[in-house]
């Protein structure tokens, strides 16, 4: 797994066209077809709400409600601007409300209209590691969430599949789970080392307990089968090459190698001449970053 040290929103910045370009959008679709026709969702770690600005036009509804719940209140603060331009682009209005008083943790309301369409986001601030029962899941129709299953630890995944079940097995659609595969075409001798180095320093506690990693995508299907689930996945892979992700390619190998040389300093002069090659080859290589896509249905 390769994550910074800090999901800020710079990270989330550079994810957001990676994942929109990588993702399996059948299983969007076939999302939609499963919750009713005025749905409530709930998104779990939504960050800048990168999640939400995909799924919503893909529902196919005129009338959503979402909650976008993280256990940041910095980033959430940025949420408002951020779906602001975006309404913008798609020629929609925007309005923001004060959060409902009667809703715990609330940091915020976002009405998002068109001529056909209008939906609330109410963003939410909460400690999701300890009891997962405030979550709410009871009350929403079904659960997304991106980038965010690889951080959370096999414990906390118990206790959530406990939540589904006890909600009625309400549809799951995980997105952008990484699953361990990190490759250069062509490759370069020490990339193993510094994908080592560095996916051990990413394996730190997200808040979540010991984070699932490049397990994730095999533990949660395992987890949601037993708990009656059926399940489909996709490759999500992102596939950086050429001019378009030239600096998105830059910037993971300036976070990997960063990460590796922090975990090895003893490497630090082997670790910055990979760097350097990698720089210097951006243009001549392809930077393949695995990830799935589940989809869990009764």
């Amino acid at each position: 797994m390769i994550q910074p040290q800090i999901i800020d929103s710079d990270w989330q910045a550079l994810r957001e066209p990676l994942d929109d370009k990588a993702r399996a959008i059948e299983l969007a679709w076939e999302f939609a077809r499963m919750v009713p026709s005025r749905p409530h969702v709930l998104d779990l770690g939504a960050g800048l709400g990168a999640n939400v600005r995909h799924l919503l036009p893909r529902l196919g509804r005129m009338i959503q409600d979402w909650t976008l719940m993280d256990t940041d209140a910095t980033i959430l603060g940025g949420v408002a601007e951020r779906m602001q331009r975006w309404a913008h682009e798609l020629g929609w209005g925007m309005a923001r409300n004060p959060p409902e008083a009667a809703t715990p943790g609330a940091v915020g309301e976002l009405i998002l209209f068109g001529d056909d369409m209008r939906s609330r986001l109410t963003l939410i601030q909460r400690d999701m590691s300890s009891d997962l029962h405030d979550l709410g899941i009871q009350r929403h129709d079904g659960v997304t969430g991106n980038a965010f299953f690889d951080r959370v630890s096999a414990e906390w995944l118990d206790h959530f599949v406990i939540e589904l079940t006890a909600s009625g097995l309400p549809p799951v659609l995980a997105t952008g789970v990484q699953d361990g595969r990190l490759l250069w075409r062509p490759e370069d001798p020490d990339d193993g080392m510094v994908v080592e180095l560095a996916t051990a320093a990413a394996q730190r506690d997200y808040g979540f307990g010991p984070p699932l990693g490049d397990q994730a995508s095999s533990v949660l299907v395992g987890r949601l089968e037993a708990a009656g689930y059926r399940l489909d996945g996709a490759r999500s892979d992102w596939r950086l090459s050429g001019l378009r992700a030239r600096q998105a390619h830059l910037n993971l190998v300036d976070m990997l190698a960063a990460q590796a040389e922090a975990r090895d300093p003893a490497m630090a002069d082997r670790i910055g001449a990979w760097r350097e090659r990698r720089r210097a080859a951006v243009m001549q290589v392809e930077l393949i970053v695995g990830h799935a896509d589940i989809l869990a249905r009764r």
